[in-house]
């Protein structure tokens, strides 16, 4: 539901905003036709004023000779394809072509119009010609523009014909310093390679090479065989080592022994093994029939004995041997190693030679391709030289002199600056309107609608309060200056011949915080230096006026004398600040409109305006609510404030509009928190502006006295 209301106030606002702008051009209108007028004006006689132009064509085919030059990379503006067709278009739009071009024109020819200050030269010539490459062809086309049609034709052919001589001597020209160029390096290189030959012969003789691959291997084999020698070596002693520790430490077990492959596989050992095997069998058996005093028993037992000692005979000549050949063989080993890293030497030097000998060789081959590569080239130089001498430019289609102008389109331009006038002309309007002053503003939507601006309020900084309570007092500058404004109201109401007649001022607002509170004190203080005043706290929905002068929100007001729980001396209290009475709403009621349409309302109302000179109520937003209009069908006429900041032009013009539509009759408008205007007189005179004069003390004291 709220969004269906939402949609048709949209509209509104947009319908609205249209309104404002169309009511804003229609009131410049006179201004828009001048500024439109004057130019379309300046403009069309700007364009009469300009000489018609001819436009004369020549096309230029390219043939494909430079395509298929093999010289395409030593001769500058060769290439192939588009690259070919971009080159010629630079030397056709080229400032030094440009002045050839133009030293060939006669005397009497005018390039540029009678009051161009590049005429006759080539700036005036690139300045107008047009070069252009037809597409997937090898076609340009080349066009020059001129108020004069014969001038015209016969600059495009002689920009032809001229572009044709031009392109032929200066290829020429390049072919002539390509051959020069590579006659040069061939010499060059041809010297480099006799140097880069001698080089070569003296580095084999000081190294004494024949073939240095087959040295190479040679060394390389060596170096495997030694690799493989020392590997032999390195098993045997490894071997042995293990064989000599095992026998050193099975030295007295002969039993152990004998199982060691390397010891049982000596003869000697093999026959003192069996022998002492045979001794010890014997042993036991006289052991079994004999004492150990027996002769036979001590007989064995030496024969034993002696055996023993020969087989460690046997065993320790072994191991001797055996260590005799470890020592060999870590001597073998040593000299092996030596042999190795000789020959890993050798083979270095000889790697490191070689490579030099390659980069030599290397050398010797660049210079041997490169002075081939420039001999060839040589020859096709000489081809080009003969080619070059007919040109690779046709004239296909030549210019003749155009018969009808192609501009300026007078018509066009003129529409355009009718246009562009028009526009440019609402634009300023608009600008002039929306940056002009913001009081005139609404003050002409006001007067659109019927209403009056009876003031405005300036914007003031509150210090020390709360910010959501009304403004009572302050100080400083900004707060005389406030002051002010507010004494501008009284006074526009007072001259007022209407608005002095109304005794019961009541002051509203479009929507909640726009500082109908603030005024509305402000103005029973400023009214109460003349009169005597009562302010009413109507808004019986959100009071403020009772907790901003200081008062319990809560004690009896409006609602209680409406509801005749308490007499008028016991609602109303005097407050020093305003030099006022004040009328708090009271207790707040659960429907407060109920209360304020009552006719005991109406009554009260008419009762304080005979008892007082001014009554000032403050009533609810009007939009947010209706209890402001039933205010307003008992005192007749409403005070509206309106917050600059809070409601911007558009959608103040769519609620005045609502107003107007609703029947509610406003007597003024307050504009409030408008931006302080720094030239005032009152802002840079506070001090001047806090006495009150002496006329306005004299009427204030004849007030009181009668």
């Amino acid at each position: 539901m709220g969004n269906s209301g939402q949609k048709p106030l949209q509209q509104g606002n947009d319908v609205i905003e249209l309104t404002v702008i169309l009511a804003i051009l229609s009131a410049r209108r006179w201004l828009i036709l001048l500024i439109t007028a004057s130019i379309f004006t300046v403009v069309t006689l700007m364009v009469a004023q300009l000489p018609s132009m001819y436009r004369a064509s020549t096309t230029l085919m390219v043939k494909g000779v430079l395509a298929s030059n093999p010289l395409q990379s030593l001769i500058p503006g060769a290439g192939n394809g588009t690259d070919e067709l971009d080159t010629q278009i630079k030397l056709l739009t080229s400032t030094q072509f440009a002045k050839d071009v133009v030293a060939q024109l006669p005397a009497d020819l005018q390039l540029g119009l009678p009051d161009d200050q590049r005429r006759d030269d080539a700036q005036a010539l690139l300045g107008s010609l047009t070069v252009q490459a037809v597409p997937k062809t090898t076609l340009l086309q080349i066009t020059f523009t001129h108020h004069n049609p014969y001038i015209s034709s016969e600059v495009v052919n002689l920009v032809a014909n001229s572009f044709m001589a031009y392109q032929s001597n200066l290829m020429q020209q390049h072919s002539h310093q390509a051959s020069d160029w590579i006659t040069q390096r061939v010499d060059d290189v041809k010297g480099k390679l006799a140097l880069s030959e001698n080089k070569l012969q003296q580095f084999r003789q000081l190294h004494n090479i024949i073939d240095i691959s087959s040295d190479v291997e040679l060394v390389k084999q060596e170096i495997a065989q030694l690799f493989l020698e020392r590997r032999e070596l390195t098993r045997q002693l490894q071997e042995l080592t293990i064989l000599l520790g095992k026998t050193s430490l099975l030295q007295q077990d002969f039993e152990q022994l004998s199982n060691i492959p390397e010891v049982s596989s000596v003869p000697v050992i093999a026959t003192l093994q069996q022998q002492l095997s045979m001794q010890q069998a014997e042993f036991a058996q006289l052991k079994l029939s004999y004492l150990p005093k027996h002769p036979r028993y001590i007989a064995a037992a030496k024969k034993i004995e002696v055996s023993k000692q020969q087989l460690k005979s046997e065993v320790n000549k072994l191991t001797h041997n055996y260590t005799v050949r470890q020592a060999d063989l870590r001597r073998m080993l040593l000299q092996v190693e030596g042999k190795v890293a000789s020959a890993t030497a050798s083979l270095e030097s000889l790697v490191n030679v070689g490579q030099d000998h390659k980069k030599l060789e290397a050398e010797i081959q660049a210079n041997l391709h490169l002075l081939g590569t420039l001999s060839d080239k040589m020859k096709e130089t000489e081809l080009m030289k003969d080619i070059n001498k007919t040109s690779s430019i046709i004239v296909v289609d030549p210019a003749t002199v155009p018969m009808s102008p192609i501009g300026p389109k007078r018509l066009l331009l003129s529409v355009a600056a009718l246009m562009i006038g028009f526009i440019g002309a609402v634009f300023l309007v608009l600008c002039l309107h929306f940056f002009a002053d913001v009081t005139s503003k609404y003050r002409h939507i006001a007067a659109r609608f019927g209403y009056k601006l009876i003031g405005v309020v300036p914007q003031i900084r509150v210090k020390g309060i709360d910010k959501a309570l009304p403004v009572i007092r302050q100080s400083g500058k900004q707060y005389t200056l406030y002051q002010e404004y507010i004494r501008s109201i009284r006074t526009n109401i007072l001259l007022d011949k209407h608005l002095n007649t109304q005794k019961i001022l009541a002051l509203t607002s479009i929507s909640p915080n726009e500082g109908k509170s603030s005024i509305c004190l402000q103005l029973a203080k400023s009214f109460s230096e003349l009169e005597r005043v009562i302010v009413i706290d109507a808004d019986l929905r959100f009071p403020a006026l009772a907790e901003a002068l200081g008062e319990n929100p809560h004690r009896p007001g409006l609602t209680n004398l409406l509801a005749k729980t308490h007499t008028f001396e016991q609602c109303v209290f005097y407050c020093k600040e305003l030099n006022a009475d004040v009328l708090s709403s009271g207790i707040r009621p659960m429907n407060p409109l109920l209360f304020l349409s009552m006719p005991r309302f109406d009554a009260i109302l008419k009762v304080l305006a005979k008892k007082y000179d001014r009554v000032i109520i403050e009533c609810p937003p009007i939009l947010s609510v209706s209890d402001a209009m039933v205010v307003a069908k008992c005192v007749g006429k409403l005070e509206l404030v309106v917050d600059v900041k809070k409601t911007p032009l558009v959608d103040f013009a769519a609620k005045m509009e609502l107003l107007e539509q609703s029947g509610v009759n406003i007597g003024g408008i307050i504009l409030n928190r408008v931006k302080n205007d720094t030239s005032n007189y009152y802002a840079t005179s506070a001090t001047r502006a806090k006495q009150p004069s002496a006329l306005r003390q004299m009427l204030h004291d004849n007030l009181k006295r009668a």
